[in-house]
């Protein structure tokens, strides 16, 4: 259908972006663009192919784009912080005008928000019993059998503490993974480099990686922000080699681990990769400097304890991940051709090349500008990334590749994992460093003050092009939940929290979407249900969903009084009119010691709420 444009479209900016360059070269009419752009085109080919001759990653110390001033610089870092904050507005349209009610869909979303308020409610009350959610009932440390998300929702905690909307605090925490991820790289890159332009074109080509937007459902992969920061902790101990740099690394480590188990072991594999050639690279400074990494690599794993053994105990309930699911979720080299198929220009590729989880093309331009840095000859940063790229672009291919057998049949955490090509995180972290690098190459080297002032912004908004999936897919989720839920409080009145079944259950792939808004509406009343929808599913819940095919027969009443369900709430607006209508029947006609206590409109239809004597 092509790619329509309009002024008042959401890619406005790109036009405004275009016109205020052509404002800028009639306003400067000793720089006839026509005259001289076919000289200026081959001095810019020139200069790219002679960028390999500079051997320093820094930009000279007059270059325009250099800034006084240190990295931490308040006032450079809000700056940084409203860019990302507009682009990631922009290239999530509409979401930011949907943040109260807008999800992606309604099943990981609500996932991840039950567990974000699952964290600020029982933080504070019990937290003993913090991975003990309250889902999948009688089970226990059910909160492990998917992403903990402890790291963001302690931080959104307070939010809801307040009574933020709960939609509304996913929505930012969302968007949050987008902004601070470009700012984190921004910062990495800037050391780096001492080049603000080149800092800013890898910002935007890691936080907006095509990747993340085949995965806007998940939160957790949103969560990388943590990945650039650790790396920036880990150049400062080298460069300084100070305790509290090194705690830093270790705050930073778990922070991703605990938002994004995935990432989290990826990470901390490909710190061994980088981090090892790092410091055989200075093997003076290496040997002042283990003890500090040390330091943070305990405080990591002490500030990781607790979900890991959460983590453990699930396993022994649900197992762990198969051979043959990694395999499954093993990239070939040809998706890296896929974007997702949301994608303006790319999404064409997406079947051709690509398979669900494994869409995972990087960007023409980023892998163009990581060429313009490899190329020799090399510095030992360079060089590092270089061979944390190889690393990740080999995790990726999972069992398809050379290291990942190893890895799982050897390290405890990588058999916790499905999906090893989850690792393109990393293969687009390690690109858009080494673009960082390529940019401020390219920009030392031009002459021009007009190219290189324009070259930045070009990049910028050549990146954001090729990562365009705008607009996103929504779906409205209701911001409070049905009456029915006042009764059952009512009903329940000063007793302890009561055990719930809510049906239709995940019977079928029909069903599939059914236990996740029952998870939602269970933020608002806090009672235990039986159903629940995870990463693992406990074997009792799913032999549960096989008995509770004959409900209201004596067997399924009796399966769920072993589980001390005390209450049934039967969702009319989930089933069929005619199905609805003979489940409430064979229930008002059986003796089953199921007594009505309530019946509700919603949405349309109803929903009835029975006691189970």
């Amino acid at each position: 259908a092509g790619l329509r444009l309009s002024l008042t479209s959401p890619y406005r900016l790109l036009f405004w972006a275009i016109a205020i360059g052509l404002i800028r070269h009639v306003a400067a009419p000793a720089i006839p663009v026509s005259r001289h752009l076919p000289a200026r085109l081959a001095e810019y080919v020139r200069v790219v192919a002679d960028s390999a001759l500079v051997v320093p990653d820094i930009v000279p110390q007059n270059s325009v784009l250099q800034r006084s001033g240190g990295t931490r610089s308040i006032g450079w870092l809000t700056c940084v912080l409203l860019l990302f904050t507009v682009l990631t507005a922009v290239m999530t349209y509409p979401q930011i005008r949907r943040m109260g009610d807008g999800l992606a869909d309604p099943g990981d979303p609500l996932l991840n928000l039950w567990a974000l308020s699952w964290v600020a409610h029982e933080l504070p009350i019990a937290p003993a019993h913090l991975f003990d959610g309250n889902i999948f009932a009688p089970e226990r440390q059910t909160l492990a059998y998917s992403e903990t998300l402890l790291a963001p929702a302690v931080v959104a905690a307070p939010l809801l503490w307040m009574g933020v909307s709960r939609i509304l605090v996913y929505n930012l925490v969302f968007l949050s993974g987008f902004i601070f991820s470009g700012v984190g790289t921004a910062l990495l890159v800037r050391d780096l480099t001492r080049n603000t332009g080149a800092s800013i074109v890898a910002g935007i080509i890691f936080a907006y990686l095509p990747f993340r937007f085949d995965h806007h459902a998940q939160l957790q992969l949103q969560q990388a922000e943590w990945i650039p920061l650790a790396l920036w902790a880990f150049h400062r101990v080298m460069s300084r080699g100070r305790v509290r740099d090194g705690l830093l690394l270790g705050v930073f480590v778990a922070g991703q681990v605990l938002s994004c188990m995935y990432y989290g072991i990826f990470l901390a594999s490909y710190l061994v990769v980088v981090g090892s050639a790092l410091l055989l690279s200075n093997l003076s400074v290496a040997r002042t400097r283990l003890r500090v990494l040390a330091a943070g690599v305990m405080l990591a794993i002490v500030l990781v304890a607790p979900a890991g053994n959460a983590y453990l105990g699930a396993r022994e309930a649900v197992g762990e991940r198969g051979v043959g699911e990694n395999i499954a979720f093993s990239a070939r080299w040809r998706n890296y051709l896929a974007a997702p198929d949301t994608n303006r220009l790319y999404g064409w590729s997406a079947d051709r090349f690509g398979a669900i989880e494994r869409r995972l093309f990087p960007g023409l331009v980023a892998v163009t500008l990581a060429a313009v840095a490899l190329w020799p000859p090399w510095s030992a940063t360079r060089v590092a990334y270089a061979l944390g790229l190889v690393f990740a672009v080999d995790l990726t291919l999972g069992f398809h590749g050379l290291m990942y057998r190893f890895l799982y049949a050897h390290l405890a955490p990588f058999r916790a994992l499905r999906i090893p090509a989850l690792a393109v995180i990393l293969v687009g972290f390690s690109l858009a460093v080494l673009a960082g690098f390529g940019v401020a190459r390219m920009s030392s080297r031009i002459t021009s003050p007009n190219f290189r002032a324009a070259l930045v912004p070009v990049l910028c908004v050549a990146v954001l092009v090729e990562a365009c999936s705008i607009p996103v897919s929504l779906m409205t989720i209701p911001a409070a939940p049905p009456l029915i839920y006042t009764d059952l409080l009512r009903d329940i009145g000063d007793s302890p929290p009561a055990t719930i079944v809510e049906l239709p259950m995940m019977i079928g792939q029909s069903e599939y979407y059914h236990d996740q808004i029952y998870m939602y509406y269970s933020t608002f009343h806090w009672q235990t249900l039986v159903n629940g929808y995870s990463g693992f599913f406990p074997p009792s819940y799913l032999q549960l969903v096989a008995v509770m095919r004959g409900f209201p027969d004596a067997r399924s009443l009796d399966a769920l009084r072993v589980r001390g369900a005390r209450y049934a709430v039967i969702h009319g607006e989930r089933l069929a009119p005619d199905a609805y209508q003979r489940l409430i029947h064979a229930i008002d006609g059986c003796r089953c010691q199921l007594t009505l206590v309530a019946r509700r409109p919603w949405q349309g239809r109803e929903i009835s709420l029975y006691r189970l004597e």
